[in-house]
C-alpha cells in the first residue's frame, strides 16, 4: 500500500471518532470550569478553553459552555494568543457579540492555552472594560489550575 493511500485510509477511519467527540463533555474538570464562568457571569454567551490535552497533542477545545465546539482543533488565532499573550478582541459579524480571546494561564502564570469569552455587545459599549473583565475571569480561573493536567486528567 502506498503511504499516501494509507494516510488517507487512516484519516477516513479516524474522522468519525473526532466527529463523535465534538459536542460531548471530553474533560469534566475543564467543562466544570467553563460552565462555572457562565454561572458566575450570567450575561456571558460562551466560554471556550483551548488547551493541549497531552504533552505531544495539538491544542483543541477541551471545554466550551456551548458544547458543540468541544473536540475541535484550535485555530491560528488561538495559538497566536497563547504564544504572544496579546489579546484578540473582535465584534462578531452579527454586531451583537464581542469575542475576547486571552492567553490562558495556570496558577504559576505559565501560558497553557487560550481562553475565548463571548460577551453581549451593542455599539457604544465600553470595549476596554470588557477586555479588563476578560482578564479578571482568566486570572480567576488560573488560581484553580495548577497545570494543564488539572484540566484534562
Amino acid at each position: 500500500m502506498k503511504p499516501l493511500l494509507a494516510v488517507t485510509i487512516v484519516a477516513a477511519l479516524l474522522s468519525p471518532v473526532v466527529a463523535l467527540a465534538q459536542g460531548k463533555v471530553l474533560y469534566p474538570r475543564a467543562q466544570a470550569l467553563a460552565d462555572g464562568v457562565v454561572t458566575r457571569n450570567p450575561d456571558m454567551l460562551d466560554v471556550i478553553l483551548h488547551v493541549s490535552p497531552g504533552p505531544q497533542a495539538k491544542n483543541i477545545v477541551v471545554a466550551a459552555h456551548l458544547r458543540g465546539a468541544n473536540g475541535e482543533d484550535s485555530g491560528e488565532d488561538d495559538l497566536g494568543v497563547m504564544k504572544t499573550g496579546a489579546p484578540l478582541v473582535e465584534v462578531q459579524k452579527d454586531g451583537a457579540r464581542l469575542g475576547v480571546l486571552v492567553q490562558m494561564r495556570d496558577a504559576e502564570h505559565h501560558a497553557i492555552g487560550a481562553l475565548g469569552l463571548m460577551f453581549p455587545y451593542k455599539p457604544g459599549d465600553d470595549v476596554e472594560a470588557t477586555v479588563r473583565r476578560a482578564f479578571a475571569i482568566r486570572d480567576g480561573l488560573a488560581g484553580a489550575i495548577h497545570s494543564p493536567a488539572d484540566l484534562v486528567g
